[in-house]
């Protein structure tokens, strides 16, 4: 029996667009000329895969140890205020733009696209993220993690492609393949950039055209998948086929045993290093935890 694939559209995400005073920041710029009005009016959109924030769907309210996964676009000179996290492993993966974190262990740092900033919340602690840019927009994927225990000691790290120092070339800049860039903290077989209290990992893949890639998925495994760019034709078997868009979520539960995954580039989108990408991708893989998934449609 194939893997189980169910295509969560980008239709099917709950938007949010909240006030800009929630989050500490003046009104919207009406009229300004580098906001993205194409994506919102507003400083913030954000996609939220499961229930977060005012979206409380008991249907669809964590996939696995899976607990948030927002898809943010944050306008020029706009951001998040400080505020507090505690028993998580956040994950965030950039897209497009700067973004800048600063927290209560006296962290700073700017990031850009490809890059990974990882926080393990722990006992507890307080952050602000940030576009500081004044004429780009900021896009990036915000993962929360269930951790395997509370009370870590909360830690913050990063991977950023451009920095020789942090990874290898194939690592880096490599198009068609799997970087494998966020594995088990407790895994020392694995060697990768980021390190989390939890048995998940983490795959990117920028694709051509028609290029493909394979994906084994073992036996009591299960993955999210995330087409933040392009389109991708995800094949599991046996005529059982999904086409992902820009946005658009699959959940991918196991067939009777290990199986394999077939992804196939098949968009084009051109991203702001002046590329075209066929197909970007972000692979969440974790345990199969029965009964997993949205319930909603």
């Amino acid at each position: 029996m194939p893997p189980k694939l169910k295509h969560v559209p980008a239709a099917k995400l709950f938007a949010s667009e909240p006030n800009p005073a929630w989050f500490g920041n003046p009104a919207n710029a009406e009229g300004n000329p580098h906001w993205n009005t194409d994506v919102s009016r507003n400083w913030l959109k954000s996609r939220f895969h499961f229930s977060f924030a005012e979206y409380n769907n008991g249907k669809n309210s964590n996939y696995g140890v899976l607990r948030v996964m927002n898809d943010d676009f944050v306008q020029p000179a706009r951001g998040f205020g400080t505020h507090g996290h505690s028993n998580m492993e956040i994950v965030t993966y950039i897209v497009q733009g700067r973004l800048t974190h600063k927290d209560s262990m006296g962290t700073e740092e700017s990031l850009g696209r490809g890059s990974v900033q990882f926080m393990s919340a722990g006992r507890g602690v307080r952050h602000s993220e940030y576009n500081h840019e004044k004429d780009q927009g900021l896009r990036f994927i915000q993962t929360w993690i269930v951790p395997r225990r509370d009370g870590i000691v909360p830690n913050y790290g990063s991977f950023d492609p451009d920095n020789g120092e942090q990874s290898g070339e194939s690592v880096c800049k490599a198009k068609n393949q799997w970087r494998h860039l966020v594995s088990d903290a407790q895994d020392a077989s694995t060697d990768t950039p980021v390190k989390i209290e939890q048995d998940t990992n983490m795959y990117v893949a920028e694709m051509d055209h028609g290029e493909s890639l394979d994906f084994e998925l073992r036996k009591d495994r299960m993955i999210y998948v995330l087409c933040v760019e392009g389109s991708v034709e995800l094949d599991g078997g046996s005529g059982n086929k999904v086409v992902l868009e820009r946005h658009d979520g699959c959940e991918v539960k196991p067939g009777s045993g290990d199986g394999t995954l077939a992804f196939k580039a098949t968009g084009s989108e051109k991203v702001e290093t002046g590329d075209d990408i066929s197909a970007h991708l972000l692979v969440f893989e974790m345990a199969h935890v029965e009964g997993s998934g949205r319930k909603d449609f």
